[in-house]
């Protein structure tokens, strides 16, 4: 998700790609509490095995390759085309929104509310369409080009690139429903058109891939 606060006169860098020390430790913390509870929900059910402290390690490590290819490239992109027209953007995690999905997830199924994107400066109507279509943009072309390793993968490759498939097809179509503050809401008041092909790409990767794994 982005979001859009302000209209400031942009500061020197104009239209470069940059980092702030607060921005890279809070992306690094929301992947980290992302990745536990990924393990969580996976691990549901077999938290009394013997060796659970090594399932644990197994899976949060598969979690955090997840969440490395599906969420943080979603909010780089918005992050990264918001600099390019010249606007302050950066990434700030919701402290409650991690803990809502480390809380949730020992339900054994998770809702991701890691933060969102925001910018500050000039940024015309279309533009912000543009940036919101870039974040599952990004999910979606991530989500196809994992479906074609799909075809030339098994056992243990095929599983994973499943998994990335399935996880940035549904963030694509949970960003494109069309109510605030999701991405949607913005790119169908930007551009109809190009809503209904992204949400019809997103919907049709979750069958794929649904398809491939079952």
């Amino acid at each position: 998700m982005s979001g859009i606060f302000g209209s400031t006169d942009i500061t020197p860098g104009f239209g470069k790609s940059r980092f702030s020390r607060r921005e890279v430790r809070e992306i690094l913390i929301s992947m980290l509490v992302l990745s536990v509870a990924f393990t969580i929900v996976l691990m549901s059910g077999s938290w009394g095995d013997s060796d659970v402290f090594v399932n644990f390690a197994i899976f949060f490590a598969l979690c955090l390759v997840l969440v490395t290819v599906s969420f943080i490239p979603h909010e780089l992109a918005h992050k990264f085309l918001a600099q390019k027209y010249g606007a302050w953007s950066e990434y700030r995690m919701s402290v409650s929104g991690l803990l809502f999905s480390v809380a949730i997830s020992f339900l054994g199924f998770l809702i991701a509310a890691p933060g969102a994107v925001y910018i500050n400066g000039r940024i015309s109507d279309s533009e912000n369409g543009k940036i919101s279509a870039a974040g599952p943009m990004v999910n979606i072309s991530i989500a196809a080009a994992a479906i074609v390793c799909c075809h030339f993968a098994d056992g243990f490759a095929l599983m994973l690139f499943g998994m990335i498939a399935w996880l940035n097809a549904i963030l694509a179509v949970f960003n494109m429903i069309p109510f605030p503050p999701l991405d949607g809401s913005k790119i169908v008041r930007w551009n109809a058109p190009v809503w209904i092909a992204m949400m019809a790409a997103s919907l049709a990767e979750v069958a794929l891939v649904y398809l491939i794994i079952w």
